[in-house]
């Protein structure tokens, strides 16, 4: 039962720092969207789009991430409550 109640606390701290990746993410997208349209000179367009793209990827793959460490926390929950009943 502590063994299930360890692995289960591991997976809430990384869902915790998943989450926080996801925002810097976000934060990043929107200072670089805030950049685009504050820019008074032209600006390489494609390359914004690039870069933008990239850093919603990578927010993308820890949603995946964090769903599936949810997913593992559903898990460990149902065996714990399987095993106290």
């Amino acid at each position: 039962m502590q063994d299930i109640e360890s692995k289960y606390d591991g997976f809430a701290v990384e869902e915790d720092t998943l989450i926080q990746r996801i925002g810097v993410c976000n934060d990043c997208i929107e200072v670089i969207l805030k950049y685009v349209s504050d820019k008074v000179d032209p600006i390489h367009i494609l390359t914004a789009e690039d870069i933008v793209t990239a850093i919603h990827q990578i927010g993308q793959d820890l949603n995946t991430e964090l769903l599936h460490i949810r997913l593992e926390k559903s898990l460990l929950e149902r065996k714990f409550n399987s095993l106290q009943t």
